[in-house]
């Protein structure tokens, strides 16, 4: 579904003509539930039976304890659908422009993390940093209100800018505040913070709850426990930018044993439950931090997967129970009960209870049948996957679908090519809105008619990718037949490996069947058309 052409004032024309946050919605319309892990590749979760993963020390094992349990995640990959060939790129923000916009970044130009086209802002000033917004004025938020859809941010926002974050068609939301974004939150001592430099010019980074410095660690705020929470565009308050705690009962429990994707789910399910009362449709976009390393407060530990509530799984009755957390103590010398050790295992098994709440929340409003989930992650993980350029270690992410209710017509594992790119398309195919999107160029290509209509396959016949690195921006890309990834190598593809990983290399195409030459020769002609880093690589209007 590649449409051409970019319709200039679209939102406005939207706005005047009624549509954009229309009043009425039509009967029947899904509820959509977008929820994004951090840094996790297909193999930590169980349903991909790679025979591998990844160890608390981010190295590659077999060792038992080490491997997450997702119950939840289990029930969907069974009754839903989930990808083993499902592409992002190797870095949170290039993919999340493409999730939010469906667009590669020859368009969106969010090339790389420290990598972004430059623009003229109605001011006539250079920014280093071009907004979505401006360069994709239909994402995925302005989609879901155009459709009428109560519209709900969650989790990490990652957009550079919190001072517009209305810009992007959400109305309410709540963020783990970024320090080159806000100030600190006044209700927590859980960051690390810059404190100069030593005499070789290195920045010093302390640890502002025990006053000491931490070799290694960089500037950042608790997501965990004592959180950082911004709320976006809270009830019954006047202000657009809210710290969380901001009522009497929420500060009377907000303590050091709060954690901070405990309280997203908290102020999620209020969103959910308003929708309800209104009757209206809701559209979830949750961008978790878990499965992101960052400084454990706790423990003062420098890059790891930070402690997590204790959780426990009732097979029989298909539920979670989540012990009562407790930090006790100052400065850094804490006890704890109800809580774990942290790892990798224990981030995959929280995102497992996360949208365990969340399907259970549909249950309780009665909507489970009228609400598609799609769960997938940003990037491989640190160590592995993350920033990597080896074969597609990188972009390659874990997808699953579910829709209980919706009549899905595949369910199981698929080799289909998907990339997040597609999103945006299937969203508005979800929502009865795609024909907004006629005129207006996307790089996604629906999974509608391959999810819930009589299409065998879906129409996408590759997954393209990109990374910038010292020696330049690299393209990446998939076939049928072979791959080409960031290190300028290319791999044959044709069977599939267990462990999603251990292709050969081509080294010599000569020795190789000709189908593999040509689907080399085909991917290099798709290469050459996105070929535009160097000639376009700032946003640059077009004129009407």
């Amino acid at each position: 579904m590649k449409r051409a052409g970019v319709v200039l004032g679209l939102l406005v024309a939207l706005s005047c003509s009624g549509l954009y946050g229309a009043d009425s919605v039509a009967s029947g319309k899904p509820n959509v539930i977008v929820l994004i892990g951090d840094d996790l590749s297909p193999r930590e979760f169980p349903p991909y039976d790679t025979g591998v993963w990844s160890s608390t020390d981010e190295e590659t094992t077999r060792e038992k304890k080490y491997r997450a349990k997702t119950p939840m995640l289990d029930k969907i990959a069974k009754e839903g659908i989930f990808f083993d060939k499902a592409w992002a790129t190797p870095i949170c923000a290039a993919s999340r422009g493409m999730l939010m916009t469906g667009r590669y970044a020859t368009i969106t130009k969010w090339w790389y993390n420290f990598d972004y086209g430059s623009w003229i802002d109605e001011n006539g000033e250079i920014g280093d940093i071009v907004p979505l917004w401006i360069t994709s004025p239909l994402g995925i938020g302005h989609l879901a209100t155009a459709a009428g859809y109560g519209t709900f941010w969650g989790g990490r926002a990652g957009m550079k800018d919190a001072d517009n974050l209305d810009k992007f068609g959400f109305e309410r939301g709540v963020f783990v505040p970024a320090p080159q974004e806000v100030p600190p939150s006044p209700f927590s001592d859980f960051q690390i913070v810059g404190a100069g430099t030593d005499e070789d010019g290195n920045k010093i980074f302390v640890n502002k709850d025990t006053g000491e410095v931490e070799p290694g660690a960089r500037a950042q705020r608790s997501y965990t426990w004592r959180p950082h929470v911004l709320l976006f565009n809270p009830p019954n308050e006047d202000e657009q930018l809210v710290y969380y705690p901001n009522t009497e009962e929420t500060e009377a429990a907000y303590k050091k044993g709060t954690f901070g994707p405990d309280v997203d789910m908290e102020v999620t399910k209020q969103f959910m439950d308003t929708c309800a009362d209104e009757d209206r449709p809701f559209f979830l976009y949750a961008t978790s931090r878990i499965g992101h390393k960052a400084y454990d407060f706790i423990n003062q530990k420098v890059d790891t997967w930070p402690p997590t509530p204790k959780l426990y799984w009732n097979a029989a009755k298909e539920t979670y129970r989540k012990q009562n957390s407790v930090i006790s103590g100052l400065d850094g010398d804490y006890t704890t009960s109800g809580i774990n050790n942290g790892g990798i295992r224990r981030h995959v098994e929280y995102l497992d209870y996360t949208i365990w709440q969340l399907v259970e929340k549909c249950k309780e409003l009665g909507v489970l049948d009228n609400t598609v989930i799609i769960f997938s992650t940003d990037n491989g993980t640190k160590g592995y996957g993350k920033d990597s350029k080896k074969k597609q270690r990188g972009p390659h992410v874990p997808m699953f679908i579910y829709a209980p209710g919706l009549n899905m017509t595949k369910q199981g594992r698929s080799n289909e090519f998907v990339s997040f790119v597609d999103i945006v398309p299937t969203v508005a195919d979800l929502m009865g809105v795609s024909d907004l999107l006629d005129g207006y160029e996307l790089h996604g290509q629906s999974l509608y008619p391959y999810l819930f209509g009589e299409a065998e396959k879906h129409t996408r016949e590759y997954n393209f990718s990109y990374q910038t690195r010292s020696n330049g921006h690299k393209q990446i890309i998939r076939g049928s037949y072979v791959m080409k990834d960031g290190g300028e190598r290319w791999y044959d593809v044709s069977n599939e490996k267990r462990d999603l990983d251990s292709y050969p290399e081509i080294t010599n195409w000569d020795n190789v069947p000709e189908e593999l030459r040509d689907d080399r020769d085909h991917l290099t002609a798709i290469l050459d058309s996105f070929d535009v880093y160097d000639t376009e690589h700032d946003y640059v209007p077009e004129q009407s």
